[in-house]
């Protein structure tokens, strides 16, 4: 028997170790060096808010939140988690919200088929998911067997804003009747409460929530035929004053029952508030923009962003809804402000926001790495993360006019384009140079 030829099988596998090491040198380092060039280059971006990628990147995130949906209501993970895991029990129902919201956006403008398999199937698998009893399972431990009659209202809320969104892009009514029911009841709760408040989960009662759940009753109202007019113009009077207003901005958390705030504006839950304030009262959301931008705007040249408290603040505060903060800044609070600011025309702030998340969120061939990262830590979803950043970028403006941005480029962004190059770069010229010096050694001796 012949022996190997060991100096062979040894470049062989040289070869296939440095073509692995080229390869994911490629992926995860200059792919996103190529993505940020691209994003700087992207015209429409700068001119209107909206990248020319999104939709191609929710395409992408739509199968891997299909696949993850499967699984989600094969195993019936909804019925086993705890109760006061707030990521576990929240984020599936909130993220299937974002992509059909996001869908609706897009589909809206054209720019998405929902015919299109995969797209249907996500549709109708997060929709699933949302009007399922053992997604509930959680609220049901806090509220009991009446938790679809009284308060319960973010899960309400979700409730009504998904299954809205989702008849208005497929035109399925089979959900019809419980939106219906559910708007129906739960303006009734909202506008009996003393200043409108009404709890999440006992004894936690949260504005930003409650003008969500005013502008998903407005929408279901749309396609119901009820006229809600009156209940939005109440609540956004009355979140314009005390109690609920607080130095300019509705508080964070308000004792529902006494009726004063428990917390103070955050940035979290301002950019929450405002995400949809535009659709029930332009001139209050551009009064509380100016405010936000007054007390939470922050730019340092490397940094843009709202911080998550107010801006000087010596408190230090981060938490499952601020996300992580960093020198004041909130990343659920700049990343949600993509999207509040587009729907203000405000582009001197969501395009500087953009250039920030893309390049901070590593977007590679397979997705964008940070986010996935934190959906799988989180709830084992490789896609919710992503979903909640594009629904953020695909917000559309309520006003008429909007000036092209034409400010400066935060310091962050060049330092991750660095970043990325010279990683990659590095560990192509190492790869490349053994590459050389095997083949050398090998075919340069004259075996």
């Amino acid at each position: 028997m012949k022996s190997p030829n060991w100096p062979l099988v040894r470049f062989v596998c040289s070869l296939v170790f440095a073509s692995v090491i080229i390869c994911a040198a490629l992926a995860f380092c200059i792919y996103p060096a190529a993505v940020i060039v691209r994003t700087l280059q992207d015209d429409s971006l700068r001119e209107t808010g909206y990248s020319e990628s999104v939709t191609g990147w929710f395409r992408d995130v739509s199968g891997r939140q299909r696949d993850w949906a499967r699984k989600y209501l094969d195993t019936g993970r909804a019925g086993k988690v705890a109760a006061f895991e707030v990521a576990e029990t929240e984020w599936p129902m909130f993220g299937s919200v974002f992509y059909l919201l996001t869908a609706e956006q897009l589909v809206s403008e054209g720019r998405l088929d929902p015919e299109d398999p995969v797209i249907a199937e996500t549709l109708v698998l997060s929709a699933e998911i949302i009007a399922s009893p053992e997604t509930a399972t959680w609220v049901r431990k806090k509220w009991g067997a009446d938790y679809l009659e009284r308060e319960n209202l973010f899960y309400r809320m979700l409730l009504i804003m998904g299954l809205s969104s989702y008849e208005s892009v497929t035109g399925d009514r089979q959900y019809h009747q419980l939106m219906a029911e559910q708007s129906e009841s739960l303006a009734g709760e909202i506008m009996a409460a003393r200043y409108h408040l009404v709890d999440d989960y006992p004894g936690e009662c949260y504005p930003n929530d409650i003008l969500w759940a005013v502008a998903a009753i407005q929408r279901a109202g749309y396609l119901t035929g009820a006229n809600y007019d009156g209940l939005v113009e109440s609540l956004m009077a009355t979140f314009n004053r005390e109690p609920v207003l607080v130095q300019g901005l509705p508080a964070a958390q308000m004792n529902s029952r006494l009726g004063f705030a428990n917390q103070d504006p955050r940035g979290c839950a301002n950019s929450g508030i405002l995400m949809l304030a535009a659709e029930l009262d332009i001139g209050i959301a551009r009064q509380w923009y100016g405010q936000y931008e007054a007390d939470f705007w922050k730019d340092n040249g490397w940094f843009a962003g709202f911080t998550e408290l107010r801006r000087g603040s010596s408190e230090q505060l981060s938490d499952v809804d601020s996300g992580p903060v960093l020198l004041e800044f909130g990343s659920v609070a700049s990343a949600f402000g993509i999207g509040v600011a587009n729907t203000l025309g405000r582009l001197d702030h969501s395009v500087p926001l953009t250039y920030e998340a893309i390049a901070c969120s590593w977007p590679t061939p397979f997705g964008f790495a940070v986010p996935q990262a934190m959906g799988w830590m989180a709830v084992d979803s490789r896609s919710l993360g992503e979903v909640a950043l594009l629904f953020c970028m695909t917000r559309p403006a309520m006003v008429e006019s909007r000036a092209s941005y034409e400010g400066d480029i935060p310091g962050i962004v060049w330092l991750m384009l660095a970043g990325y190059l010279s990683v990659g770069s590095l560990f192509l010229f190492m790869e490349v140079r053994g590459m050389r010096r095997a083949w050398r050694r090998h075919f340069g001796s004259g075996k």
